[in-house]
């Protein structure tokens, strides 16, 4: 009976110190402009998600105005540079106008909805960082199919300094 006990006080002590906390605020850009933001991009790299892109090769993002929002096109292909090409479509509500920088995505090809914050723009809007706030996934996107060495490196200790597992960076190849 005193090992049960004991055993019973020990668990409730290692649960008590068990963090439960979640992560700080995650702050974004001060301001985006979202027609600057429109058009193709292409994805350097990705904290990938577990859905769809962890395997994907000369990946892009196509941003465009809807009807309702911002119409995203993710295209890929997969498991190789001539594997299967795949696309799939989301759209996105900016949830702070005038901000422009938290989004909330609903994927259209399952009922999925993630809030996603546009983290750092080059002035030029050459490449972008964005980010969930959860820090499970992350993006990094340019305007061409590869960024320089130094931007890169500055990125990802960004990334690191907000808190981002930075060891599950994979960077996409493009053909």
């Amino acid at each position: 009976m005193k090992k049960i006990l004991f055993a019973a006080c020990l668990l409730t002590i290692l649960v008590g110190c068990t963090s439960t906390q979640k992560p700080a605020p995650l702050a974004g850009v001060p301001k985006l402009d979202v027609d600057r933001f429109m058009g193709q991009w292409y994805v350097i790299a990705s904290i990938p998600s577990k859905i769809y892109d962890g395997n994907a090769y000369n990946a892009t993002e196509t941003y465009e105005r809807a009807e309702r929002g911002i119409r995203i096109t993710y295209s890929f292909n997969r498991g190789s540079s001539d594997g299967k090409e795949r696309s799939f479509t989301a759209r996105a509500m900016i949830t702070d106008p005038g901000l422009n920088t938290n989004w909330e995505v609903t994927y259209v090809t399952w009922p999925l909805q993630r809030n996603y914050r546009i983290l750092h723009v080059e002035d030029d809007y050459s490449c972008v960082v964005i980010g969930q706030p959860s820090r499970k996934t992350a993006w990094i996107l340019g305007r061409q199919k590869s960024i320089d060495d130094a931007l890169y490196s500055d990125i990802i200790l960004f990334l690191q300094d907000r808190g981002y597992h930075v060891g599950k960076i994979r960077k996409v190849p493009h053909q």
